[in-house]
């Protein structure tokens, strides 16, 4: 008779998060972190530690107030939240050749949308 408690329906549980693939996202990043990672489930998105967005479909991020998405390695990424330089891996990682190119079609409306993500949260000197 199987254990009851080695179901992989038990493990892919988690108390904030509804969607088994947001799962899969989580357990891939956690796999590789020893810090304890507040995640919560946001219009159909992982949000971790509350500024920082991880895609469903794909393994894209973003964080608070950005626009563009970045590819992300779990391993890396979970260096990254360890010790506390996800901004500069989001930085880099926008310009790996896995992730979309930022052409915008309209600059002006890109900038202007993008100053006012930034002045929102109080980072816009980095614009």
């Amino acid at each position: 008779m199987a254990n009851p408690h080695n179901s992989p329906r038990l493990k892919a549980y988690h108390p904030y998060i509804n969607d088994i693939k947001l799962i899969q996202r989580y357990n891939a990043i956690k796999a590789h972190t020893a810090v304890k990672l507040e995640v919560t489930e946001y219009n159909g998105v992982l949000r971790i530690n509350k500024n920082i967005f991880v895609a469903k479909h794909s393994t894209k991020f973003r964080m608070l107030s950005h626009l563009d998405w970045a590819w992300y390695e779990p391993k890396s990424f979970a260096h990254a939240i360890e010790t506390n330089t996800v901004d500069s891996y989001y930085e880099i990682m926008l310009n790996d050749v896995h992730s979309d190119p930022n052409v915008w079609k309209i600059t002006d409306f890109e900038m202007e949308l993008k100053s006012f993500y930034a002045a929102r949260v109080n980072r816009a000197s980095l614009i």
